[in-house]
């Protein structure tokens, strides 16, 4: 059985000291020490301390949430009679959005296979979610299907990477072409994402390019 957040957190912490050096405490006190202010500066640190990013990104997740565990107060789990699973529906998913029941445990599937970059896709959701407000994500066989209401961007969530494609008409060479599964020829371009630096002004305008190409 698949380990929850809560447990995986707990597990985190717990081999904290001996991994790094330090516990929870001692980390939020040091980034603390450094004042700053912006969540990607805060990963950068932490990654030039020798953290991989998953770990500096939940680390910087922990210190935006004033120093307290992000599932310290989620419910455990409990045994019960067998029933039909309930997946919990993706990250940060507004209400104006409503997906079936299969349909969020086909996207939950998806994200999670992101696996060490599932905070890089949360925080690119976000972003995309803040720049395009009336934006729908959707599970497709193989993707995460962006559009607004056409599908302009195809998201593959990989254990190494995310490999983000657009729909920016003819190829012309500026990005890679796409390598992602399940997505149509309208989409002609790829961007491959592993660190959160990438989800930037730059970024979020091409994304904003595709969209307004496709429904504009």
């Amino acid at each position: 059985m698949a380990k929850d957040e809560r447990e995986e957190e707990e597990e985190f912490l717990a081999g904290l000291k001996v991994r790094t050096g330090r516990d929870l405490s001692e980390w939020m006190a040091a980034i603390a020490a450094q004042g700053l202010a912006d969540r990607n500066a805060i990963i950068d640190w932490l990654r030039g301390q020798g953290l991989p990013f998953a770990r500096a990104s939940w680390l910087e997740r922990i210190h935006n949430n004033a120093g307290k565990p992000i599932y310290s107060d989620a419910p455990r789990p409990t045994v019960a009679a067998p029933q039909p699973a309930r997946p919990a529906p993706p990250p940060r998913r507004p209400a104006q959005q409503q997906l079936s029941p299969t349909d969020a445990a086909q996207l939950e599937k998806l994200i999670a296979a992101s696996k060490g970059y599932r905070p890089l896709y949360v925080l690119l959701e976000e972003a995309i979610r803040n720049a395009i407000p009336a934006v729908t994500i959707a599970p497709r066989s193989g993707h995460v299907s962006i559009g607004a209401p056409a599908e302009f961007a195809a998201l593959a969530p990989l254990s190494t990477e995310l490999r983000l494609g657009l729909g920016l008409g003819p190829f012309d060479g500026s990005l890679q072409k796409p390598r992602i599964r399940g997505a149509g020829p309208h989409i002609t371009h790829m961007l491959v994402l592993t660190d959160a630096r990438q989800v930037d002004a730059d970024l979020l305008a091409l994304i904003t390019t595709a969209n307004a190409r496709v429904n504009g």
